[in-house]
């Protein structure tokens, strides 16, 4: 029973691949984000925190951290979700493409989301979906490669 109990406690013990991958991006009035590509590894834990450090009120100026999955056309889905607000916009219709985003922030707000990368190579376009700050820039590449040997 005691060698039983020993590997339990040993297989509870928090490993360093256990540990999310932590990325820090900012959002500002210029609508850009001063991160504009990521690597992670396939399945690797991920948390991504958002941070606005703009001056400009939330109904003029706000961000979001959207990460879409691969091939998915970025410029369409910001086209279509223009008249969306109410769901950051991202049209329902397109809602399927996200694989992860934060809430929309204003200035002086942040917001973390948790996630485990795809589990095969990609290359996934992240953006913020308030209207205008794509075709100004606000976009960047998460890309995703198996873990080095």
């Amino acid at each position: 029973m005691v060698p039983v109990v020993a590997i339990a406690v040993a297989g509870c013990s928090k490993s360093p691949e256990a540990e999310p991958k932590l990325i820090k991006i900012i959002g500002n009035d210029e609508m850009k984000f001063d991160v504009t590509s990521l690597e992670v590894n396939t399945g690797q834990k991920v948390t991504v925190t958002l941070t606005s450090i703009g001056k400009l009120p939330k109904e003029a100026m706000a961000h979001n951290f959207v990460l879409l999955e691969k091939g998915t056309d970025a410029a369409k889905l910001i086209a279509a979700g223009a008249a969306h607000p109410e769901t950051d916009y991202i049209p329902a219709d397109q809602a399927t493409h996200v694989l992860f985003k934060t809430k929309m922030l204003g200035p002086g707000e942040s917001d973390s989301i948790t996630f485990t990368a795809p589990s095969q190579p990609a290359a996934c376009d992240y953006i913020c979906t308030f209207p205008g700050h794509y075709a100004a820039g606000m976009k960047g590449v998460m890309t995703v490669t198996p873990p080095a040997k």
